[in-house]
């Protein structure tokens, strides 16, 4: 009974993870535009205009963590993984770098081949700009907004707690609010990044017993780091 209940909620959640992954692809060609509407560029410059030197250190400081953060994480994850001989954990490592090679791999032709839309501080005068250095030619869909989102969605479904799901969404959220307020991103480019990178999430969480088999068919149930100290030998062993 308790075998059937498991495989009931799993094809449920399988379900789910599938309707919001083909809803997500069918919206967003909602905002995959050329040209911003004159709602985006209206809340662009109320947010760009809003300045402030607390945010400038803020966002700035920010903007500067995400790529390294959002790198780490499925490093950190599988490391930690390996040293508490933890299955889970290491397989949640291997979930989330999945999930930023799907992503990107999404992002990448949407942003340079099918949309192609100008930055909006290449696009619009008089707009605040910061950390020029992060951005491309293009700004349809936001690169670090979906980064972060997919990141945020992948351990959110790996650690559906509240105490996990709303810092981490609040940090995405924030982080393309900076977008915005460093004129690289408009409001649609923001909302499209959350959008695929959430996407991406569902869509590797649908293959998610396949990675954790591949796994045991590669490195077994016994994963983990064992460190033994005798007088003269430290003798570090991998075991699989």
């Amino acid at each position: 009974m308790k075998t059937e209940c498991s495989l009931i909620r799993r094809r449920s959640g399988s379900a789910r993870a599938a309707a919001f992954f083909c809803t997500a692809l069918l919206l967003l060609p909602t905002f995959a535009h050329a040209e911003p509407p004159k709602w985006d560029v209206s809340i662009f410059r109320s947010i760009n205009d809003s300045r402030s030197g607390f945010m400038d250190g803020a966002v700035g400081t920010n903007d500067n963590l995400v790529l390294p953060l959002v790198f780490a994480t499925p490093i950190v994850f599988a490391g930690v993984g390996l040293a508490r001989n933890d299955a889970y954990t290491f397989d949640t490592g291997a979930i989330v770098g999945v999930t930023g090679v799907l992503a990107y791999v999404l992002y990448y032709p949407i942003k340079n081949y099918i949309v192609k839309r100008e930055r909006p501080y290449a696009a619009l005068t008089g707009v605040h700009t910061g950390h020029l250095d992060t951005a491309d030619k293009y700004s349809m869909p936001s690169g670090h907004t979906t980064a972060v989102f997919a990141v945020a969605t992948a351990l959110t479904l790996r650690y559906p707690k509240p105490y996990v799901y709303i810092p981490l969404y609040a940090w995405a959220a924030f982080v393309g609010y900076g977008r915005m307020y460093l004129g690289l991103h408009y409001p649609s480019d923001v909302l499209a990044g959350a959008l695929l990178g959430t996407a991406s999430a569902f869509a590797v969480h649908l293959i998610a017993p396949q990675i954790t088999r591949l796994r045991e068919r590669i490195l077994g149930d016994d994963i983990g780091i064992q460190l033994s100290a005798a007088p003269n030998l430290v003798d570090l062993r991998i075991t699989f």
